[in-house]
């Protein structure tokens, strides 16, 4: 295990990071992070992998200037408890994404920033929501799927914390539209959108 040497951003800093690159590059697969790397995207967010082994892979991602988050509940290896959170801290990530609201205040006491990701499904979901996210009190807020950001905008509690969506943004037209719905950002596997700009 590398030991953490870099400083994590502040959430403030991880969201500027988006301004004029909203798009941030989800990682699937281990062949999609050579092109992340190369890419416009600011922060890489990894959904899949061995999380035993994320120590060197988030080295190169700093190394490229970039941030990472890493999904504790996604990656392999990993259990979805402080122990997790512990283990993808001294890994150097600069953020944690989770569903789970009651690790929000863990991720935070570690120092990284905490994603807390909120799957809307149905409509009864939007009922629930304000108060989930008031209780765990994320930086962020991560809303899937972020297609339908632009048709629910309305419907959605005024969170304190900044918007990002992910899921199902395959296009330009697509990202803008999400961007337009007051997202601050777009996470995507769709690496043509990568090189979008926040104009």
């Amino acid at each position: 295990m590398v030991m953490r040497t870099h400083r994590s951003p502040s959430a403030a800093d991880f969201v500027a990071r988006l301004a004029a690159s909203p798009c941030c590059a989800a990682i699937v697969a281990d062949d999609h992070l050579q092109a992340a790397l190369a890419s416009r995207a600011p922060i890489l967010f990894i959904l899949r992998g061995n999380g035993l082994e994320l120590a060197p892979v988030v080295q190169r991602i700093h190394d490229a200037g970039k941030l990472v988050a890493v999904h504790l509940d996604l990656v392999d290896g990993l259990r979805d408890d402080h122990w997790g959170v512990a283990w993808l801290a001294r890994s150097g990530v600069d953020a944690i994404i989770t569903s789970h609201g009651q690790l929000i205040s863990v991720i935070r006491d570690e120092g990284l920033v905490a994603i807390q990701r909120l799957l809307l499904s149905r409509r009864s979901h939007l009922d629930t929501a304000f108060t989930a996210i008031s209780r765990s009190s994320p930086h962020i807020v991560e809303v899937l799927p972020g297609v339908i950001l632009p048709r629910i905008a309305h419907l959605m509690p005024k969170f304190r914390a900044p918007v990002l969506a992910g899921g199902f943004v395959r296009t330009e037209a697509d990202a803008r539209a999400v961007l337009a719905a007051g997202a601050v950002g777009v996470t995507t596997s769709t690496a043509a959108l990568w090189a979008l700009d926040g104009g």
